[in-house]
């Protein structure tokens, strides 16, 4: 099974390969020597394990990675195709929309994505895709769901969260209670740069 190297991030790194026959990648997570090292085997595992899980559950919900093969510090996965969101000026207002559906289903299914950008977002011919859910979670908590779209906000441009926003409105019950948070976090936001600037 011959791996090759695409990306390297700042916990895990990513392999392609081929399973089976099957396109896939492989993401492991790396050691950390600076941890001691019960510590360290027990947070790499148990998150390794966490992401497969959401995983399973989130690939039956939308277009992202179905794992293929789980072991203590690597999950393989389906490769998908496509190219990432933030590569290109503009997401659209089809792929805005699509975005924001997205993330209303997994918001609907109590999953928090902990990292909801452009650059975690795949464009392909079939459309988009959700991709890394390294950082995701269960959670039913307003603020946390509106920390994934404060995300998605801050990567896009203001004609494109409109379109998001309106789908993701449309497509979770809660939209809202969680927009409303959203202001109240940008609000405190606000606050807090402006008490900097005057202190």
């Amino acid at each position: 099974m011959a791996l090759k190297k695409i990306s390297e991030g700042a916990e895990a790194d990513i392999y392609e390969l081929e399973l089976l026959g099957i396109k896939a990648v492989m993401k492991y997570r790396r050691p950390k020597p600076y941890l001691v090292k019960e510590i360290e085997e027990y947070l790499r595992d148990t998150r390794t394990r966490t992401e497969a899980r959401i995983l399973s559950k989130v690939s039956s919900l939308i277009s992202a990675p179905k794992p293929l093969l789980v072991t203590r510090y690597a999950i393989i996965m389906q490769k998908l195709e496509g190219i990432q969101a933030s590569k290109n000026p503009s997401l659209g207002k089809p792929g805005a929309e699509a975005s924001g559906k997205a993330l209303a289903a997994l918001h609907s299914s109590g999953i928090i994505h902990g990292d909801f950008t452009t650059a975690n977002i795949l464009v392909g011919r079939s459309g988009i895709s959700v991709i890394d859910f390294g950082l995701s979670y269960y959670s039913s908590s307003a603020e946390d769901m509106a920390f994934d779209i404060l995300l998605f906000k801050r990567s896009v441009s203001k004609e494109d969260f409109r379109a998001f926003e309106e789908a993701y409105g449309n497509g979770f019950a809660k939209s809202c209670e969680v927009l409303k948070k959203l202001s109240e976090i940008e609000t405190r936001g606000r606050y807090q740069n402006r008490s900097l600037e005057t202190a």
